[in-house]
């Protein structure tokens, strides 16, 4: 026994299933809106990216110290705050201002923003922690010279194997680069 009538549907009523898939508006498309919610994102991008940097636990949470457009940073607060998992977030009008307070801490730069978690760390022990991961790389870095560098190894391997090893490469060479950077933030 089939039911043209879905169960729990008034007699006469069409279904769901039976309706015309919807169609796109461009009209109604808020560039603005878009743009704004675009900026939100890379501000939070930049915060987890900061934590990850720090390699703070998602348990932990941190106070932000932000510079920039005051209204548009005051906006974005209570996102950032909760998506990025921070105890607050703190919209300082004067750059040296945040500069000093947050001397040695991790900085991002987003637009015409400056994002500083405000981290309390062993300077030492960071430097130590940063300097073996970058001695890591270089290892790695060089494994994959070599091979790539082993015409044997280029011509004989599958071309996918031989992507995947520039682009292991390249990973390694680009984070490098952000390690190598954040040590030279670190106070001296």
């Amino acid at each position: 026994m089939t039911d043209a009538y879905p169960a729990g549907a008034a007699e006469g009523e069409a279904s769901i299933m039976v309706q015309p898939y919807p169609r796109a508006q461009p009209s109604k498309i808020d560039e603005s809106s878009e743009q704004w919610a675009a900026e939100l994102k890379t501000v939070i991008d930049a915060c987890r990216n900061l934590r990850g940097e720090m390699n703070l636990s998602p348990a932990v949470k941190v106070p932000l110290l932000a510079t920039g457009d005051e209204a548009r940073l005051k906006t974005f607060a209570p996102y950032v705050q909760a998506l990025a998992r921070l105890s607050e977030v703190r919209v300082i009008a004067d750059e040296t201002a945040l500069d000093a307070e947050a001397s040695g801490a991790p900085v991002a730069i987003v637009g015409g923003s400056k994002l500083v978690l405000k981290v309390e760390i062993d300077v030492a022990a960071e430097r130590e922690r940063l300097t073996k991961e970058v001695d890591r790389l270089t290892q790695e870095i060089a494994k994959c010279q070599a091979k790539l560098e082993n015409g044997s190894f280029v011509e004989r391997a599958p071309a996918t194997v031989v992507e995947q090893e520039r682009k292991r490469l390249a990973e390694y060479e680009t984070t490098a680069v952000k390690l190598k950077a954040q040590i030279s933030r670190l106070p001296a």
